[in-house]
């Protein structure tokens, strides 16, 4: 009777809800292709993961489209474009320069630049309240010492 108890819940401790990865046949460079796509293509479910990384459910459908039309002889930007239609600039990781994504792109490049106009300006004044003031101060202790 124990060896029955033990084998019916070692039964529940190897039970897993993991896919395997199916091997897909391809042609040429298909396969690196492939693997290119899902690692560039974010998981609308996991959202920090790529669909090639990701156990979702639809990552796993976005996959098998992405083969599809890999299969199918679609170029990687018009993968990329399919993907973007459906699911917003959000879906890859690189997106596209656009009206709607300008501040993305640019904003970087703006903080960067006043913040390095901020700090020459600062360094500037306190350069020269610095050198106004050294004069005053030997002014000061020359007329300290007579």
């Amino acid at each position: 009777m124990l060896f029955y108890s033990i084998l019916f819940l070692l039964g529940f401790i190897g039970y897993t809800d993991v896919e395997s990865i199916e091997a897909k046949s391809y042609v040429n460079n298909q396969q690196q292709r492939y693997q290119t796509l899902i690692n560039e293509i974010r998981c609308p479910v996991c959202q920090g993961q790529s669909i090639g990384g990701s156990n979702a459910k639809l990552a796993k459908d976005l996959r098998e489209k992405v083969r599809e039309l890999i299969l199918e002889e679609n170029t990687d930007n018009n993968i990329r474009q399919f993907m973007t239609e459906r699911y917003g600039d959000f879906i890859v990781f690189k997106p596209p320069v656009n009206k709607n994504t300008y501040l993305l792109w640019f904003a970087p490049f703006i903080f960067l630049v006043l913040g390095l106009f901020f700090l020459v300006r600062s360094l500037l004044t306190k350069g020269f309240s610095v050198k106004s003031n050294s004069n005053i101060d030997t002014t000061k202790a020359k007329d300290l010492l007579k």
